[in-house]
């Protein structure tokens, strides 16, 4: 059986305001559950046993009753303060009714999954090595930039089958962790999720985080428990470093391995329709609209390739009333990703990436954009109706009054405001842009700001 132990704490800001809000992983609305909640459903099975919640004094009213209302019964681990994941961790382990060898699994609360069994799927390749003394982490591969739990760094190709040794694991605040500037099939975002056995755990805070040790442990002797409910002692509790548990104790062991946890998270899924046979008319009016010199491009695919993107253009055309622009920067950044772009007619390396221009017509041009990780697209008025779509990577739009994020096949069209684009992943950010044709000045200028 598998002890689950949730982490749902609380920053101080958290705790100021608990009068008026509640962490992210408690929010719920009428008839949608928590992040929470959800987790809970996840490990409410025959093989786990009841789990430990830490969580933050201030909310232990609401963690009980998401717990009620969600069927679990657990123990609630309450931390006087502002969450440690170290020492709480610790203390949680201190806390567990279980044997020296029993499998524990830590897991945030503010975890998602798209389907119910993907944990159990990723948690039956890891038993095996978290039973001979491993530390087996689960990881993903994604594109969006997520840095609250670090990155795993495979010591060999990923084996879908089985657990994968890690060489390296960097910690969000690790000064390495910049440096990334790739994200190959051997690294992965690490999701916060661990299995190992007790002793092992135990073992490890010894060796690498011996400070935190008993501090965590004499918070759980000295601590006041009243109905499945163990509030731990305040100065023993303070008297432990707030570090996370990936700093204290992931960062220097030495027996780490890595599940990739298979997310399958596809947005544009449900938008997808089954391509049919476009007419050669329709085919044809399609090109008469593209930019010039599109036409004779798209002629030289195989037909059954044009009518596929055609109509895949066309029906997103109709149904999400789209412009041109968009549909081109469709069609192009299918190309790309399918590797069916043609070279490039122009190419210029900025300080930020590289610009290639695809295309140029009377209406619109047409270009590749590569933002570096860590680097901007600076933007000026002049993207009045520019359209972008995401090929690969994660983007941050600033305007003057809201940040938002973009990722990988969606899309924006600018109506003036955006002030610049960002790369906050650890991969290149890629872009088809599609801007207004203004002027012959405008076509042949280096992409210093980010539109032609």
């Amino acid at each position: 059986m598998i002890f689950p132990i949730v982490l749902a704490g609380a920053t101080d800001a958290d705790i100021a305001s608990s009068a008026d809000m509640v962490p992210m992983h408690f929010e719920e609305a009428a008839g949608v559950e928590s992040r929470f909640q959800t987790l809970l459903s996840s490990i409410n099975l025959p093989e786990f046993h009841a789990p430990t919640v830490l969580t933050s004094g201030a909310f232990a009213e609401v963690a009980g009753s998401q717990m009620e209302a969600a069927g679990v019964a657990g123990r609630l681990l309450l931390e006087p303060g502002a969450t440690k994941t170290a020492a709480g961790t610790i203390a949680a382990l201190h806390s567990l009714q279980s044997s020296a060898d029993s499998l524990v699994l830590i897991l945030p609360a503010d975890q998602d999954f798209d389907d119910a069994d993907q944990l159990q799927d990723a948690l039956a390749q890891g038993v095996y090595a978290a039973q001979q003394g491993g530390i087996v982490m689960l990881g993903v591969q994604t594109d969006r930039a997520c840095r609250s739990h670090g990155y795993i760094e495979c010591a060999q190709s990923l084996n879908a089958a089985a657990v994968t040794p890690v060489s390296k694991f960097l910690d969000q605040r690790s000064p390495a962790f910049d440096g990334w500037r790739e994200q190959p099939a051997a690294k992965l975002w690490n999701t916060g999720i661990y299995l190992a056995r007790v002793d092992t755990l135990l073992a490890a805070y010894k060796k690498h985080a011996a400070r935190i040790l008993m501090p965590g442990k004499m918070a759980v002797a000295r601590g006041l428990q009243v109905d499945g409910i163990l509030a731990l002692d305040r100065e023993s509790y303070r008297r432990a470093r707030g570090s996370s548990f990936e700093s204290a104790v992931l960062c220097h062991h030495d027996r780490l391995s890595v599940v990739e946890l298979d997310t399958g998270w596809d947005e544009m899924a449900a938008w997808q329709v089954e391509p049919e046979a476009a007419s050669d008319a329709e085919w044809e009016a399609w090109l008469r609209g593209s930019v010039a010199g599109e036409a004779g491009w798209c002629k030289s695919l195989p037909h059954s390739r044009k009518n596929s993107a055609e109509h895949a253009s066309e029906t997103a055309l109709s149904a999400a009333g789209q412009s041109d622009a968009a549909s081109l920067a469709s069609w192009y950044a299918d190309q790309l990703s399918e590797g069916g772009a043609r070279g490039a007619a122009h190419i210029s390396t900025e300080s930020w990436g590289r610009s290639e221009t695809l295309d140029v017509g009377a209406q619109n041009i047409v270009k590749h954009l590569t933002v570096l990780p860590g680097q901007s697209l600076p933007l000026s008025v002049a993207t009045l109706g520019t359209h972008w779509r995401v090929v690969e990577g994660s983007a941050m739009i600033s305007t003057d009054e809201r940040v938002r994020m973009l990722w990988r096949d969606q899309s924006l069209t600018s109506g003036g405001e955006i002030q610049r684009i960002d790369n906050i992943g650890i991969r290149p950010l890629r872009l088809i842009e599609v801007a207004p044709a203004r002027s012959a000045r405008m076509v042949n200028r280096a992409v210093v700001t980010g539109v032609a």
